[in-house]
């Protein structure tokens, strides 16, 4: 075997198990991105659902505010009034407590993404404001966190 065909099995034997270890860390991933979709479809999917048309319908006959749902792991509702050029929102989003974790998860190793522990617990519901102090509910706690973003709504939303 030449040198040349030497350095190019080095470069693909390289290459290869850098793709081995990038799918491994892409099924994990999959794994972890589907438990979230799991704990928010288990959790809190129905209350968005009728949350979303709560809010849709003491909202219906004013054009400046729209209520936008997103679903599965990285779900949110969010509650946007749009005035002039700029926009004010509030929102609850089923949130990774470890958040810094699981997104760096692409750049872990193999073996701490295996350590990932499927808990419903590693998640919360978190209530933001851009004017209003934002807060953290545990998941058994949800009834709080709604109550809170109820009262975002018709403070910062509805004026009253």
């Amino acid at each position: 075997m030449s040198i040349i065909d030497k350095l190019d099995k080095k470069i693909l034997d390289k290459k290869s198990a850098i793709k081995l270890e990038d799918d491994e860390k892409n099924k994990l991933w999959k794994k972890i991105y589907n438990f979230g979709g799991e704990v928010y479809r288990k959790n809190v999917a129905d209350d968005f659902i009728k949350l979303e048309k709560l809010f849709n319908k003491h909202i219906e006959k004013d054009d400046k505010v729209s209520v936008t749902l997103t679903k599965g792991f990285k779900a949110h509702l969010s509650i946007t009034e749009l005035y002039s050029d700029n926009y004010h929102s509030i929102q609850i989003e089923l949130d990774h407590k470890d958040k810094e974790s699981v997104s760096s998860f692409s750049s872990e190793t193999i073996k701490e993404m295996k350590a990932y522990k499927f808990l419903d617990t590693n998640y919360h519901l978190k209530v933001s404001s851009e004017v209003n102090e934002n807060k953290e509910f545990e998941l058994k706690n949800k009834e709080k966190a709604y109550e809170y973003l109820n009262d975002l709504f018709q403070k910062e939303m509805l004026l009253l």
